[in-house]
């Protein structure tokens, strides 16, 4: 079914064309578009008790003339003028040719990537889009997910012509050029996916592009929706994904939405808030300390899920050596690191430190 508004816009162009008066009605009765738009909302009796299966698809009532207009397959509308003569009739058919002119043009202009990029960005209402999406056979219940592949310099062509071998559109995912930096991938979800084949699959394009290309590019991963038109939303947690992992986890180039909850809630707290709590580690007399070897070591320590024997042969070290510089972190910040209240607390600082930092993309 189209929109009132759509329908108006399209009959504001016919009526400029050939300037005559005319309503829009639906099968209730109520007129939806008209070239008088103090008419709209108006009740049409003749429509209303008009048994469309069983008449003709032109009718006159009352000094006015009805025609059946079908708008992509249905038939729940009609165009109602002013008098009943041949004239009238003539203009009817007139109308419901343009109408029909007007919808081929645009669904010309259509693909089933265009129809994924207007949910992306909201850029139609909803019923349009449940008919473009019937119309394209896009399966509007099946479970999808989002992933945002951008690239650090405008190399996004080149891993698009890569890919698109790689996804093939009749195997149900849909790949998108967005623009000269981003990729999307609208993945259709097998009812047994985890989240550990998103990742498998991630690090499976990053490879590829990297074996093809010199193209870097980091890769962010949205939740599963039920339906096609809740994808917005997953694209959207991509691209926070992205933004948030790369500001507290720059080394890494997949991030998944769901694995970032710590990074987003610490993104979500004020700058000045965060300045406050992370200049009490990170300030003057503690930068003496925690030096890049000791941030080094400490990062490896916390890696290593607090276990020193497996640190410090990691870091080629001896255990001594590495006890001896958690002793130096704790007689300096009175925070001890092999202790989980305490990690746990200095790892949020850092953290919260790296939120300083220029993000790469």
């Amino acid at each position: 079914m189209q929109t009132g508004q759509r329908i108006q816009k399209l009959l504001d162009k016919i009526v400029r064309s050939i300037q005559v008066d005319a309503d829009i009605v639906d099968s209730s009765g109520m007129i939806v578009a008209s070239s008088s738009r103090k008419k709209i909302g108006e009740e049409e009796p003749a429509v209303k008790g008009y048994d469309i299966k069983a008449g003709k698809g032109v009718f006159a009532h009352n000094g006015r003339t009805y025609m059946r207009l079908t708008l992509n397959r249905t038939a729940g509308y009609y165009i109602a003028m002013d008098g009943t003569g041949k004239t009238v009739r003539n203009y009817c058919f007139l109308i419901s040719s343009l109408f029909e002119l007007y919808l081929k043009s645009t669904v010309k202009k259509m693909n089933k990537e265009e129809i994924i990029r207007r949910i992306l960005f909201d850029e139609m209402p909803v019923l349009d889009l449940q008919e473009l999406v019937q119309d394209y056979k896009l399966e509007p219940d099946a479970e999808r997910c989002i992933f945002v592949i951008r690239t650090d310099d405008m190399g996004a062509n080149q891993v698009y012509r890569i890919l698109i071998k790689v996804f093939p559109k009749r195997q149900g995912d849909i790949l998108l050029l967005l623009d000269n930096r981003t990729i999307i991938l609208v993945k259709l979800v097998m009812d047994d996916t985890d989240e550990d084949e998103f990742y498998q699959l991630a690090g499976a394009i990053e490879e590829t592009i990297m074996n093809e290309t010199t193209v870097r590019v980091c890769i962010g991963i949205g939740k599963c929706k039920p339906n096609i038109y809740r994808i917005r939303e997953s694209y959207m947690e991509a691209m926070q994904a992205i933004e948030v992992g790369m500001m507290y986890d720059g080394d890494n180039r997949i991030y998944h939405y769901d694995a970032l909850l710590l990074e987003r809630f610490l993104h979500e707290v004020p700058r000045e808030i965060s300045g406050e709590y992370y200049q009490i580690i990170f300030n003057d007399e503690t930068k003496k300390i925690l030096n890049d070897e000791m941030l080094t070591t400490i990062e490896k320590f916390f890696e290593n899920s607090l276990n020193l024997s497996e640190t410090a042969r990691q870091l080629y070290i001896h255990r001594n050596t590495l006890v001896y510089r958690l002793d130096k972190v704790q007689k300096t910040l009175g925070l001890d690191l092999r202790n989980f209240h305490d990690a746990v607390t200095f790892k949020i600082m850092m953290m919260l430190e790296k939120q300083k930092r220029e993000c790469f993309f």
